[in-house]
């Protein structure tokens, strides 16, 4: 891999007389721009490409040196560094007024990161954040030795409790602090029964 990275990172260094294109879906945009200008491309379009060029050996990088680290069992290295892919543009951050990107890595590990939406409106940053939270909590509990369910808000449980059914378990979880679990994220150890659903929507949830 000697020959890629460094011919990559040596194009974009050289954008002043160079474009180096390394998303194929950049194509229909470079050669728009050639054909607007005439065979040439602007420095400002070049230095967009460069930046694009040094993310991606960047994050090539970084996933190399993430897998080092987890191979040696190194569990604070000195340097780190993290290289994700934009999976989808926040409705807002932490706040209405403020912008958020959602990033992920390869990591197939189930998550977030890995989940299918179904339905619903865009999520936002506390929605993410929430729902990350609500998940690390259920799965904590076996759901061969019992049904489990946490209410998240804020990235802070609400409620968390045990039970013989999912039902039972919501129930037990609402019942901590009713109030500030509306509105919150609900997370279950296993899959959601219509038993279950049928008591998660009297309350309003993300």
């Amino acid at each position: 891999d000697i020959g890629g990275p460094a011919m990559i990172r040596a194009s974009a260094k050289n954008h002043a007389y160079v474009a180096i294109v390394t998303d194929p879906g950049d194509y229909a945009a470079v050669l728009n721009a050639l054909e607007m200008n005439i065979g040439s491309l602007s420095l400002d379009f070049r230095k967009k490409l460069a930046a694009k060029a040094f993310a991606r050996t960047a994050t090539y990088d970084a996933a190399i040196s993430g897998w080092f680290a987890e191979a040696l069992e190194i569990e604070h290295p000195t340097w780190s560094a993290f290289g994700g892919r934009l999976a989808e543009i926040m409705r807002y951050g932490e706040n209405p007024h403020q912008g958020a990107g959602f990033y992920v890595t390869g990591d197939k590990r189930p998550g977030v990161a890995t989940a299918r939406q179904l339905q619903g409106k865009q999520l936002s940053y506390n929605n993410i954040n929430d729902t990350d939270a609500a998940f690390e909590l259920a799965g904590e509990f076996d759901p061969n030795r019992s049904a489990a369910v946490a209410i998240i808000k804020h990235a802070n449980p609400c409620g968390v409790a045990e039970g013989t059914s999912l039902k039972a378990a919501y129930a037990k979880a609402l019942a901590c602090d009713p109030v500030s679990a509306f509105g919150g994220i609900v997370a279950l150890n296993r899959t959601l029964d219509a038993e279950a659903a049928q008591e998660i929507v009297k309350t309003f949830t993300e």
